[in-house]
């Protein structure tokens, strides 16, 4: 689940190989392609396409740091200003700004402010906004209706439409204080996470069409798309802090509603270049259920069990709700160790298990940071701009150098040897934190807010340190041919763990008394905040012990998948039992034959 330390960057990307490059051989084959791409490119382009007239396909790509202008020239040449101008709309305004990259941005920070209003507790605070964002966990749910159930004779389009009205009412309704209850003010931000997820996903399935028919320039492409994104965060975190302090937490999303409707302009224009399906393929598409039985059950079961935590958020008691996070937790890795071949589903599992012991206890650090001198004397005192942006710029810098250097520090690192060393690392990040809880930066003379920027930065680079396994092995576990829908579906997993490390982070600090609401009962609350936070620190640790068994001893250069590439269930318990009850009835078929 992209945000605070899930950077744009970190979003699945499709995986690009020389060989998805189109090889024309003559003239003829050249105008014959000419037709599938033309709504995405000016007819000068398609017909310099037809005879031949592009620059040597050996000549490199501008650098963008030596030339910009020719960088920006050369992309506006290899792709249409349609494509483009939908990135600029979905990728960079969307995602980027509005959303922060994922779940943070104008739309879901000032959820923090507009909960603690209501005197929301920490623990539910936190559950609440969890369940908000869950639209990323259910985008493989997306991405198999929009191929299986076209509407109106179109995958994309109505998907885009419907989704982006909802987030338009969803955004106003927030925006002009109408929500009176937690209830309402979850389903209107769902409704816009909705929308942002869903559209990022149809979007970047349609940037991976048209990259693959220009593989070499794919790289252009997404730094472009990246780049736009980064800035849009940083444009969010920068205008974010003002907004709040000076206007209160509703005025963003009024913002960001414009924003939001603009999604409409390049989606009915058909900028996306999408095609109607035949009349005959305008009903469900049962073959790819068939095609794919496994993938799209665990699929839709991944999606039930999204939105079974979400309704039991609002309808069950504290135990009861911990029982049935409890029971998903150990449902989802049981499901991939049957159903999914060993070097897929180990992996998997790691980083599910990893994600979930990853505390989260961002509700109360929220009311610590920020409670009034009245309601916490000891405290911080943050002001809601340093919240917001002085922060979340320390956070977006640690992302940054850590993608920057991870990749360059790491380059002959094993994963199992990147994983040991930033958990302990990790872990060690999370324990700097201990003295501004304890108020000993108090003692001895250091201002908390320095203290925690720094400790945020240095955090957040080794969390960006320890998702590059995760980057790497995502491309090499995917097998041929179900690419989206294996993506889809191991998204959809992790973002499901950082949900759930909310609401086990929701229970923790409940288990250890630590319920403040912003209210004059506040500092008792805060005592027991540091043992939370060691709790937090450390259990992530846990999972080195089964790093071994479920994490390859590979280089990052070498394959994961030798036998059977094509295929995700290829040696799973399920496949080998299933097959070795076939094999009897098999034999007794062909002895009776004889």
């Amino acid at each position: 689940m992209p945000g605070k330390l899930r950077p744009a960057a970190d979003v699945e990307r499709p995986h690009l190989s020389a060989a998805a490059a189109p090889v024309v051989t003559n003239n003829k084959n050249a105008a014959s392609m000419v037709d599938e791409r033309t709504p995405l490119k000016t007819v000068g382009c398609a017909l310099k396409a037809a005879n031949g007239a592009f620059e040597d396909e050996e000549e490199e790509p501008v650098s963008l740091t030596q030339n910009p202008v020719q960088w920006v020239r050369d992309l506006s040449q290899n792709y249409s200003w349609r494509l483009l101008a939908m990135v600029i709309c979905t990728n960079h305004l969307l995602k980027g700004f509005v959303a922060g990259g994922g779940d943070e941005g104008l739309i879901g920070k000032p959820v923090e402010f507009i909960l603690g209003d209501l005197g929301v507790s920490a623990g539910r605070l936190q559950m609440l906004k969890a369940a908000a964002i869950a639209p990323w966990a259910l985008k493989p749910v997306i991405a198999l209706l929009s191929d299986a159930v076209p509407i109106w004779g179109y995958k994309k389009m109505p998907y885009v439409v419907i989704t982006t009205i909802g987030a338009i009412v969803g955004t106003c309704v927030v925006g002009l204080g109408l929500t009176t209850s937690t209830s309402a003010l979850v389903g209107c931000l769902f409704l816009v996470f909705l929308q942002i997820s869903s559209v990022d996903l149809l979007v970047e399935a349609k940037q991976s069409e048209e990259v693959k028919q220009k593989a070499k320039h794919g790289p252009q492409f997404f730094t472009f798309t990246w780049l736009g994104i980064n800035i849009g965060q940083v444009a969010s975190v920068i205008l974010l802090g003002p907004l709040i302090h000076h206007f209160g937490p509703r005025l963003p999303y009024l913002i960001a509603a414009p924003i939001i409707a603009l999604v409409l302009w390049p989606t009915l224009c058909n900028f996306l270049g999408e095609r109607p399906v035949p009349p005959e393929e305008s009903g469900p598409n049962l073959r790819l259920l068939r095609r794919h039985p496994t993938l799209c059950a665990l699929t839709l079961l991944v999606g039930g069990m999204v939105l079974t935590l979400i309704i039991s958020t609002f309808f069950l008691a504290q135990g009861h709700l911990l029982f049935t996070a409890l029971v998903l937790a150990t449902l989802v890795p049981a499901v991939f160790l049957v159903f999914i071949r060993r070097e897929i589903a180990g992996p998997v599992v790691f980083y599910f298990l990893l994600g979930i012991l990853s505390f989260n206890i961002d509700g109360a650090l929220f009311y610590f940071y920020t409670d009034s001198t009245v309601d916490f004397p000891q405290g911080p005192h943050f002001s809601a701009y340093f919240y917001t942006t002085g922060l979340g710029a320390a956070a977006f810098i640690g992302i940054m150098v850590g993608f920057i250097t991870g990749a360059e520090l790491f380059k002959g690192w094993s994963y199992r040897c990147i994983l040991k060393v930033t958990v302990l690392l990790r872990a060690f990040t999370q324990l700097l934190l201990l003295p501004a809880l304890l108020r000993w930066t108090v003692h001895m003379g250091i201002p908390d807010g320095i203290w925690v920027m720094g400790v945020m930065t240095l955090d957040s680079m080794v969390f960006a340190w320890r998702w590059i396994p995760k980057q790497v092995m995502g491309a090499h576990l995917t097998p041929q041919g179900v690419e989206a829908t294996m993506l889809g579906l191991t998204a959809g997993t992790f973002n499901m763990a950082m949900i759930l490390s909310s609401y086990f982070g929701g229970f923790l600090l409940h288990h250890f008394g630590v319920r403040p609401v912003g209210g004059v009962a506040d500092a008792f609350m805060f005592q027991n905040l540091w043992k939370v936070q060691v709790v937090a620190a450390f259990a992530p640790c846990a999972m080195l012990f089964l790093l071994p068994a479920l994490v390859p001893g590979k280089l990052q250069t070498e394959a994961l998948l030798v036998e059977r590439r094509d295929s995700a269930t290829y040696g799973s318990p399920f496949e080998v039992v299933t097959s070795r009850r076939s094999l009897p009835r098999q034999t007794h078929q062909q002895q009776q034959q004889f």
